[in-house]
C-alpha cells in the first residue's frame, strides 16, 4: 500500500495573478500556450503585466477554469450516454483594492487600476498556484499556470463607507486559455524505456522545463503493429511484433515535438 504523505499549505500568499494588456506582438502574453518569464515579469517595461496579487482582495474572487459545456449527441454505433466536451469555460471576477492616489506610477494599486479601468478591455491574465512558490517570488522557467485571454465587463462596487474599498471586475472568455501550462521554452525532453521488447506493457513519459507534463502532451506512433499508444503515453507491444517504430510526442498548443526510435526487437 502506498502511503500519500502531501504537506497541506495554506492558500494565502501562494495565489499569484499577473494581470497585463492583451494583443500585439510584445504587450501582455504572446501565446498563452507558452508563457515567458521576461514576459510575465515585465523586464525591459515591455510587455506591460503586472504582478497584481498585492492589489487583489480574497473576497469576490472567483477567477479561473470552470467545468467546459457538454453535448450528449451519440452516433449510431455510439452508447447511449456518449458525451463529448463542448465549449470551454473560463473567466469570473477579480475584486481590485482602490488606490488611494489613481495616478501615482510607483503604487501597484494604482497601475492596476488604471489598467482595468476601462470596460470592455481585453486583458490577458496569469494565475500560478504552484505548491509553496510565493506571491512575491517572480515568474520562472518551469513554473505552473493558467493563462486567460479575457474581456472586462462592468464595475461593482461592494462596499459601503465605513468598509474596504475596492471594485469587482467580471471577466468573460474573449479568446484562447491554457490551463496548467508551464512557463519557458516547451521543448519536450522524453523519458523512455531502454527497449521495447516482445509483450511489454508500460509507459513514456516527458517533460517541458524540467516538469512532467505527460497528461498534457500527445502520442502517435508510426507502426501500430509494432507499439500501439495511447493517451498520456502508455504503451504495448503486441505479441511476435516486428520491425521498428517512431512514437512521436507532440505539444498540441505550441507544436513542439520529440520522437521516440523503436528499434527492431
Amino acid at each position: 500500500m502506498v502511503d500519500l504523505n502531501y504537506a497541506k499549505l495554506p492558500a494565502d500568499r501562494h495565489v499569484t495573478l499577473w494581470v497585463g494588456p492583451s494583443g500585439g506582438t510584445t504587450l501582455g502574453i504572446t501565446d498563452v500556450d507558452e508563457p515567458l518569464p521576461a514576459e510575465l515579469n515585465n523586464t525591459g517595461g515591455t510587455s506591460g503585466v503586472i504582478n497584481a496579487s498585492k492589489a487583489v482582495s480574497w473576497n469576490d474572487f472567483d477567477l479561473g477554469t470552470q467545468a467546459s459545456e457538454t453535448n450528449n449527441e451519440p452516433s449510431l454505433a455510439d452508447a447511449g450516454s456518449y458525451v463529448e466536451f463542448g465549449q470551454a469555460n473560463f473567466g469570473g471576477g477579480i475584486s481590485y483594492w482602490l488606490p488611494e492616489a489613481f495616478e501615482d506610477a510607483s503604487n501597484t494599486l494604482s497601475n492596476v487600476y488604471q489598467l482595468t479601468k476601462e470596460k470592455y478591455h481585453l486583458v490577458d491574465v496569469a494565475m500560478r498556484v504552484d505548491g509553496d512558490t510565493l506571491t512575491s517570488e517572480p515568474a520562472a522557467n518551469g513554473d505552473f499556470v493558467s493563462v486567460y485571454r479575457l474581456q472586462s465587463g462592468a464595475d461593482q462596487n461592494p462596499f459601503t463607507p465605513g468598509e474596504s474599498k475596492r471594485r469587482t471586475v467580471t471577466y468573460s472568455p474573449r479568446g484562447d486559455f491554457s490551463h496548467y501550462t508551464v512557463v519557458g521554452d516547451h521543448a519536450i525532453t522524453a523519458i523512455a524505456p531502454g527497449s521495447f521488447a516482445d509483450g511489454d506493457k508500460g509507459r513514456i513519459r516527458a517533460s517541458q522545463q524540467g516538469r512532467d507534463r505527460t497528461y498534457a502532451l500527445r502520442f502517435s506512433t508510426s507502426s501500430a503493429s509494432r507499439i500501439v499508444v495511447d493517451p498520456g503515453g502508455f504503451y504495448e507491444v503486441p505479441a511476435g511484433a516486428t520491425g521498428t517504430a517512431v512514437v512521436t510526442i507532440t505539444d498540441p498548443g505550441t507544436g513542439d515535438t520529440v520522437t521516440v526510435n523503436v528499434a527492431a526487437p
